[in-house]
């Protein structure tokens, strides 16, 4: 199959509806930030991923780790998570409570630069996030609509929401 065939089979695939005739639940999106991305927009799609999971979040843990050195407000981070919970930097699967605004601003400093962060909702919910590599792999999973609430909310704040795209897998 050449090439541009297997391409427009792929987007093909991905074009079609979300949602299925027999009555089951849309199919949630898989989306990962692209590679190069700034930090300033990392942030600001961290940020508006987790405001749309945080009413649906089971779990959540992070790993006090990261591979490079902190920067100064992941330090704070740090500090105020050790104040607060008596974890230190190091120990992984650390358990933050994102309806508490503090510990949600510590998870979502920290996501850029952790080797391991994990958001789950319910079962079958299609909401989770995860964050690895020392925040070089961030992806999430979202139904379509809820996606496009943060596309919209990224648009207003002047960041391309194209910066995350859809998975292959």
């Amino acid at each position: 199959m050449s090439a541009k065939r297997s391409l427009t089979r792929a987007l093909s695939r991905f074009a079609q509806p979300f949602g299925s005739r027999d009555g089951q639940r849309p199919r949630p999106l898989v989306l990962l930030l692209l590679e190069g991305t700034t930090p300033e927009t990392v942030r600001t799609v961290v940020e508006e991923v987790i405001r749309e999971v945080t009413p649906d979040a089971a779990s959540t843990d992070i790993d006090l780790i990261s591979d490079l050195p902190w920067p100064s407000d992941a330090r704070a981070a740090l500090t105020a998570i050790a104040s607060a919970t008596g974890a230190r930097e190091g120990e992984t699967a650390v358990v933050l409570d994102l309806t508490d605004e503090r510990q949600r601003e510590w998870f979502i400093t920290l996501v850029p630069h952790t080797i391991s962060a994990e958001i789950w909702g319910p079962t079958r919910s299609g909401v989770s996030f995860s964050a690895s590599d020392t925040g070089s792999a961030i992806s999430w999973q979202l139904p379509a609509e809820r996606w496009e609430r943060v596309r919209a909310r990224l648009r207003h704040r002047g960041i391309d929401p194209d910066t995350a795209v859809q998975s292959a897998t």
